[in-house]
């Protein structure tokens, strides 16, 4: 027992020596800095060296070739990249440098393909309420209006004067005078060509200001078949009477077109329009000989348009769409509605202009009821426009 134990001591004693006398070993030995005061600079280094047997046991990356096969480019890309365990990146493969691949060649729903010579919309406004817009549906390329230039249309309008009530003044014992038709009781034909101008200004690329004005006019002689009361006045019947309507629109609009693609444009518009109205019911036994119910009102308005390419035509460039624009009126105790649905054929021309014509129905309906003064008319029709945009 007394023997065993001092060997044990001395075995011991002999590997705690061999450790001691060989460090490499066990660990790697920082560079000699004893000449240097201070801590050893394994400690503080910003960029310490690795001995050169733990960078012999790094493998470099293996190098290969990229291969090159027929199959069609995948437009799909990959932005997470590969990470191990420990949070290092894995090894990068080498891809050949491709071409870029536009969206539009790849016929990608919803780009904006531009036709060779003509001026290429946005494929979407990306300035307004949405950018994605609502799907409308895809189709060619279709015209419009750009940023800083002027749209000027004039339009004929073949109007069919339907149902219409109008009341003014009062009868004696102050009861409301009669109520009169304007086709039916004094004598306005039935249908009217009336023109209307218009002018727009595109500000920027998704707002314009525009104006208009319609001139209505009907003059017809009659003859009633009843006395009535109109501006407090007897009419008497069965006498060669005269009657004029004359009411000029003017309108102003702000218009912002919130949706824009390549095959449609929509727009919601306001503003504010001004009526001068005018209606003189003349017989020869009145005195002083007519009567005329002039007024001028003011009334607000907003809507909504939407135009869609129908079709690219072949000639020459040319593109079929269909344009819609509804609006509501009121203030003053009126309100009514405007509607208008026509189709169009744009013709380009140089320098992003172009000209266009158009065919459809045209509805404007107003209303109102007081019962000493109403004045209700409603008109529909076939109308024609001609356009520039330049």
């Amino acid at each position: 027992m007394v023997i065993i134990k001092p060997l044990k001591a001395l075995v011991c004693l002999a590997v705690l020596i061999s450790f001691i006398l060989q460090p490499e070993a066990g660990a790697y030995t920082a560079p000699d800095l004893s000449g240097v005061p201070g801590i050893q600079g394994d400690a503080l280094s910003a960029d310490p060296k690795p001995p050169q047997s733990v960078q012999q046991l790094r493998s470099r990356p293996k190098y290969t070739e990229p291969t090159y096969t027929s199959k069609p480019i995948s437009t799909r890309s990959h932005s997470k990249g590969y990470y191990g365990s420990s949070g290092d990146p894995g090894p990068v493969s080498v891809a050949p440098n491709f071409p870029a691949v536009s969206p539009n060649a790849l016929g990608v729903p919803g780009s904006a393909y531009c036709p060779p010579n003509q001026p290429c919309p946005p494929a979407s406004s990306g300035y307004g309420l949405f950018t994605q817009g609502v799907p409308i549906g895809y189709g060619g390329f279709l015209p419009r209006i750009g940023a800083k230039q002027f749209q000027v249309a004039a339009r004929l309008w073949y109007a069919k004067l339907n149902s219409s009530k109008i009341v003014w003044g009062t009868a004696p014992g102050g009861v409301s005078g009669t109520q009169l038709d304007l086709h039916n009781d004094l004598g306005l034909s039935n249908h009217e060509y009336i023109a209307e101008y218009e002018a727009r200004c595109q500000i920027r690329c998704n707002w314009g200001l525009r104006f208009t004005f319609m001139p209505i006019e009907f003059r017809d002689n009659f003859t009633p078949t009843f006395p009535f009361f109109f501006g407090n006045i007897l009419y008497l019947a069965n006498i060669n009477s005269l009657t004029e309507w004359h009411r000029n629109i003017y309108r102003w609009d702000l218009v912002y077109d919130w949706y824009q693609r390549a095959h449609a444009v929509s727009s919601i518009f306001a503003g504010y329009s001004l009526y001068d109205d005018k209606l003189t019911v003349g017989q020869p036994f009145v005195f002083p000989g007519s009567r005329t119910r002039s007024q001028g009102f003011g009334l607000a308005h907003a809507g909504i348009s939407i135009e869609r390419v129908i079709k690219n035509l072949n000639c020459s460039g040319a593109t079929a769409s269909l344009n819609c624009k509804w609006s509501a009126q009121f203030l003053e105790g009126y309100f009514g509605w405007d509607g208008y649905a026509a189709g169009r054929i744009a013709v380009p021309m140089q320098s992003g202009r172009f000209g266009y014509v158009e065919a459809g129905w045209r509805w404007i309906v107003l209303e109102r009821d007081y019962p000493s003064n109403a004045d209700n008319t409603n008109l529909d029709g076939v109308t024609g426009t001609v356009g520039l945009i330049f």
